[in-house]
C-alpha cells in the first residue's frame, strides 16, 4: 500500500491532504491479506468505496485552499472521515503484520465501531447533499416542545436537532447536543425516539465522543450516559462501538475535561450493569485505564467514586474477576487503600471486600499485602474519616479478620479494643451495629479475649446498650454481654457496678416494652448467680420483682433462675446450722 502509506503520513490539518488520504486508502487493496473476519473487512471496503464515490463530485472546491466558511459542513466531514480511515489503515496494517494485540473480541468490536462510523459519515454526506450546504445563519429554528408535549412533537424536534449535528458547524453541534441531552434527561420517551426513530441516532452520538471540541465531547458523553441508563438500548450502544471511545475518554492522555470523564464513567457504569458488556470494557483496556484513573492525583472525588463503581461491575462477572486477579488488581487495590484520601481508601476496600467474599485466595492475598493496616487507619477515631468510611472498614475488618487466626491476633495487638469502645459509646447506629458484630464474635473466640474486653470497660458499655431504641442493637449487645459473663472474672467486675445489674433486671419488666433477647438476658443473670456477690445483689435489687413476676407468670427460664437463687439461699442456711 505504498500510496496509502504515503497518504497516512500526511498532516491531519490540511483539508486537501485529508481528501487525498480518504481517496487513496479507499481505492487501495485494503485488508486483502487479512484472514480474520473477512466478511467484516469486505463490508468496510465496500463502504469506503461508496464514501469515496459520493465525495468526489462534492470536493472539487475543497483542495486545501477552500473557503471553510463557504463549505463548513463538508470540511468537517472530511476531517472526521479521514480520521476514521486512518484508524482503519492502522488496524489493517497491524492485522496484516500480525502485530494486533487486542485479541479477536476487541478486533470484532473495533471493526463494528469503524463500520458504524462509516455509516454515520455516509448519513452526514447525504444530509449535506440534500441541504445544498446551507449557511448556518440561514437555518430555520424549530420551536422546542414543552415537557407536556406529545411524542410526535418531540420526535419532530429531535429529528431537527440531529439534522443540525449532521450538517451544522461546531457551535451549532454543541448547542444541539446540549439540547438533546436535556431532552433525554427530561423524558425517557426521548431515549426511545433517539434509539429507534432517528436514523443512526446512536451511531452519531457515539461518533461525537471522539470530537476534538470539549463541549461536543461533554454533551455527547452526557447523552450516551442517559441512553445507557435504559437497559433496552445498552446493546445498541455496544454494537455502535461506544465502549472504546468511552474508555479512551478516561485515559490521562485523552486530555478530556473533568465533566466529559465524569459522564463517560457514568455511561460505562450503566453499560456494565449488563454483563455482556463487561468483557468489551476489558478488551479495550478499560481495567488498566480505570485503575490508573483511580490513582491519578488529578481525579476528583466524584470521578474516583464513579471509576470504582465500574470496577465493581466488572468484578461481578466471575471470569472477569479471575482475570482481574491475574492482572495483579488485588495488589493495586491494597496500594490504593493505603492512600490518605477517603474516596480512594473507601473505594479500594469496598472492591476488595466484594471480590474476596467467595474467594479465599483473594482474601488471603489482600491480608498478606497489608489490607488490615489500611482498615485500622479508617477506624482510628482521631483521623477525619466519615461514619460511612468507618462502617465500611468495620464490616471489612469483621470479614477479613475472623477468617484468619493470624489476622485476629494482629487486630488485637493494636489499640483496636479502645477504638471499638469509642464507637460503642459514640457511633451512629450503622457503625454501632458493625462494632457490635465484631465484639460479639470476638467474645466467642477465647477466654483471653473475653478477659481483655472485660478489663477494657465493655461490660458497662454493653449493659447500657440493652436499653437502646434499636431492637437489633439491643439483641447484639445482649449476645456479646451474655458471652462475656461466662467468664468468672467478668462476672465479678460486672456486679461491682450495681447499675449494671439493675439494667438487666429492669429489662425483664413487661412495662418497659423492651423485652427483647429475654433468653440472653436471663442467661446473663443466671451466670451472675454463680457468684456470691451476684446472688446477693440480685435478690436485694429493687428490680428483683421483675424477675420474680416473670417467673410467677410461668416463664421457664425465669423460674430456673429463681430456683437457683432459692437453692443457694437454703445451702447458705444449712452451712450456718452445720457450723454451729
Amino acid at each position: 500500500m505504498g500510496e496509502a502509506d504515503e497518504a497516512l503520513a500526511a498532516p491531519e490539518g490540511s483539508h486537501g491532504e485529508a481528501l487525498k488520504l480518504l481517496q487513496s486508502l479507499a481505492s487501495s487493496s485494503l485488508a486483502c491479506s487479512i484472514t480474520q473476519f473477512p466478511t467484516k473487512w469486505k463490508s468496510i471496503k465496500d463502504k469506503l468505496q461508496q464514501l469515496r464515490c459520493s465525495l468526489n463530485p462534492l470536493c472539487s472546491g475543497v483542495d486545501g485552499n477552500g473557503d471553510d466558511e463557504e463549505h463548513p459542513m463538508l470540511v468537517e466531514l472530511l476531517r472526521s472521515a479521514s480520521a476514521t480511515v486512518r484508524s482503519i489503515q492502522v488496524v489493517a496494517s497491524q492485522c496484516s503484520e500480525g502485530s494486533y494485540k487486542g485479541g479477536r473480541l476487541r478486533l470484532r468490536s473495533d471493526l463494528d465501531c469503524l463500520s458504524s462510523k462509516l455509516d454515520a459519515h455516509m448519513k452526514q454526506l447525504k444530509e449535506i447533499t440534500c441541504s445544498g450546504m446551507p449557511s448556518p445563519s440561514r437555518a430555520i429554528v424549530a420551536v422546542r416542545p414543552g415537557v407536556e408535549a406529545n411524542i410526535g412533537e418531540k420526535t419532530f424536534y429531535l429529528k431537527d436537532l440531529f439534522s443540525r449535528i449532521r450538517i451544522g458547524d461546531t457551535v451549532q453541534r454543541g448547542q444541539a447536543l446540549a439540547t438533546i441531552r436535556e431532552l433525554l434527561a427530561e423524558d425517557e420517551v426521548c431515549a426511545k425516539v433517539v434509539a429507534l426513530d432517528i436514523d443512526d441516532g446512536i451511531t452519531l452520538l457515539t461518533g461525537f465522543l471522539e470530537s476534538r471540541d470539549a463541549r461536543i465531547q461533554e454533551e455527547a458523553a452526557g447523552a450516551v450516559a442517559i441512553v445507557a441508563s435504559s437497559e433496552s438500548y445498552r446493546g445498541m450502544l455496544a454494537k455502535a462501538g461506544v465502549i472504546a471511545p468511552l474508555v479512551q475518554l478516561l485515559e490521562k492522555a485523552a486530555n478530556a475535561s473533568g465533566l466529559a470523564k465524569e459522564r463517560a464513567a457514568q455511561a460505562l457504569r450503566e453499560l456494565t450493569e449488563n454483563s455482556e458488556n463487561v468483557w468489551a470494557v476489558c478488551a479495550h483496556g478499560g481495567l488498566i485505564t480505570l485503575l490508573h484513573a483511580c490513582a491519578d492525583p488529578d481525579s476528583s472525588s466524584k470521578l474516583i467514586s464513579s471509576y470504582f463503581s465500574v470496577l465493581r461491575n466488572l468484578s461481578r462477572v466471575e471470569e472477569v474477576k479471575m482475570f482481574m486477579v491475574e492482572q495483579g488488581v488485588v495488589t493495586e487495590l491494597v496500594k490504593l487503600s493505603q492512600k490518605k484520601e477517603e474516596v480512594r481508601k473507601l473505594g479500594a476496600v469496598e472492591l476488595l471486600h466484594a471480590m474476596a467474599l467467595d474467594d479465599a485466595d483473594v482474601r488471603e492475598e489482600a491480608v498478606s499485602m497489608g489490607v488490615i493496616q489500611s482498615l485500622l487507619q479508617l477506624i482510628y477515631p482521631d483521623l477525619p474519616y466519615s461514619y460511612k468510611a468507618r462502617e465500611v472498614a468495620l464490616a471489612a475488618i469483621w470479614f477479613f479478620c475472623f477468617s484468619s487466626a493470624n489476622s485476629l491476633d494482629d487486630l488485637i495487638s493494636s489499640d483496636v479494643l479502645g477504638w471499638l469502645l469509642f464507637y460503642l459509646n459514640n457511633g451512629d447506629y450503622a457503625v454501632l451495629e458493625c462494632t457490635l458484630k465484631i465484639l460479639r464474635h470476638l467474645s466467642e473466640v477465647s477466654e483471653e479475649y473475653k478477659r481483655m474486653m472485660g478489663r477494657a470497660g465493655y461490660l458497662s458499655a454493653l449493659a447500657s446498650l440493652l436499653g437502646a431504641k434499636s431492637c437489633r442493637v439491643r439483641e447484639m449487645a445482649a449476645q456479646a454481654l451474655s458471652s462475656l459473663l461466662l467468664l468468672h472474672s467478668n462476672r465479678v467486675l460486672f456486679v461491682q457496678d450495681s447499675d449494671n445489674l439493675g439494667r438487666l433486671l429492669q429489662l425483664l419488666d413487661p412495662a418497659e416494652g423492651k423485652l427483647i433477647a429475654k433468653d440472653l438476658i436471663l442467661s446473663a443473670i443466671m451466670s451472675l448467680a454463680e457468684t456470691n456477690s451476684g446472688r446477693k445483689k440480685i435478690v436485694t435489687s429493687e428490680h428483683f420483682k421483675s424477675l420474680k413476676e416473670l417467673a410467677d407468670s410461668g416463664d421457664f427460664d425465669a423460674k430456673k433462675v429463681v430456683r437457683k437463687l432459692s437453692t443457694n439461699r437454703l445451702q447458705t442456711i444449712f452451712r450456718k446450722i452445720w457450723s454451729a
